[in-house]
């Protein structure tokens, strides 16, 4: 079986034909074929040998998830984080780390999408209490790609508006889906004509947090949910009077921030929407055999899924 493995920590994998054959599966498993494999971030951090996820010497593949196909059925199927190596042609997958896919949906679009998608709709689903539906959503970094697709996911979890922030007016008004767009300026303020917040989803970070933290109307609650910090400030300053003078909830929302249990109840309503989505023009498609070449070919915001 021709397989991809990082053979020299830190270099892009080599493809390594005439391997053997995979073995046959276990009761417990399905053999599936694999259709798409993405390589975010995380992926490249793992053939560095430096990610906490890396188990274990060389040779060494680093693949997360993807999509496979069960060549028995025709059917298609998400594979769950870390349940095979995927940089090959074929699998041996446990069933419970399956999730069906619809018939439609797309192999590259699912192994390419599902990491920025997971950050939104672990926020919205998860980690906002009581959820998104009938509440207005604040998106500071709409124009990112994470926040767009926060856009769609809020919409697909039933917020009722959806407000989106950037510092570039000109980025801000090519994003769909908004009901309103608010540029992000210094000094910052709310305006009072977005009426009241019920969640926050912060993709930026720093400063800008605590001045919508100070001036977002409230009507309840405010559920500040920090994703990431591509503003680069790796501390905020809260005062204390601000969080005792108002009702806001402030949690993180990455990986460490859930349970298995918790990531095992969202995959399969995750994978559904992911299924529905058409494949954005920054998805870059390879051909597995040359990973070599195709590894750090991609441009900025371009996202590469390999192809066995």
């Amino acid at each position: 079986m021709n397989v991809a493995k990082v053979t020299a920590w830190g270099k892009p994998p080599q493809y390594i034909t005439g391997g053997p054959s995979l073995p046959a599966p276990s009761p417990s498993q399905i053999q599936l074929k694999v259709l798409a494999v993405g390589v975010p971030r995380v992926v490249k951090g793992r053939a560095l040998g430096k990610h906490s996820s890396v188990k274990g010497g060389l040779p060494f593949d680093p693949s997360i998830d993807g999509v496979g196909l069960d060549e028995a059925t025709g059917k298609k199927y998400y594979i769950a984080p870390m349940s095979a190596p995927l940089f090959a042609e074929r699998a041996n997958v446990e069933q419970h780390q399956m999730i069906q896919l619809s018939p439609e949906a797309d192999p590259a679009t699912v192994a390419a999408l599902v990491n920025p998608v997971s950050s939104s709709w672990m926020a919205l689903s998860a980690r906002a209490i009581g959820g998104c539906k009938g509440r207005t959503v604040f998106i500071v970094g709409a124009t990112t790609e994470s926040g767009r697709h926060a856009i769609n996911v809020a919409r697909e979890l039933g917020a009722a508006k959806v407000v989106g922030t950037s510092r570039t007016q000109e980025t801000l008004d090519k994003v769909e889906g908004l009901d309103e767009r608010i540029l992000l300026t210094e000094p910052f303020e709310v305006p009072k004509t977005v009426g009241p917040l019920d969640i926050v989803v912060d993709f930026v970070g720093g400063p800008t947090s605590i001045a919508i933290m100070k001036t977002a109307e409230i009507r309840e609650g405010l559920q500040y949910i920090s994703v990431g910090g591509v503003a680069g400030h790796e501390n905020l300053e809260i005062p204390a009077s601000l969080l005792n003078a108002r009702p806001i909830r402030i949690m993180g929302s990455g990986m460490g921030a859930f349970s298995m249990l918790e990531v095992k109840k969202e995959m399969p309503g995750l994978v559904q929407f992911l299924g529905k989505m058409k494949r954005p023009s920054n998805v870059v498609t390879a051909a597995l055999a040359d990973i070599e070449t195709a590894w750090d070919s991609t441009k900025e915001k371009e996202r590469l899924v390999l192809i066995p």
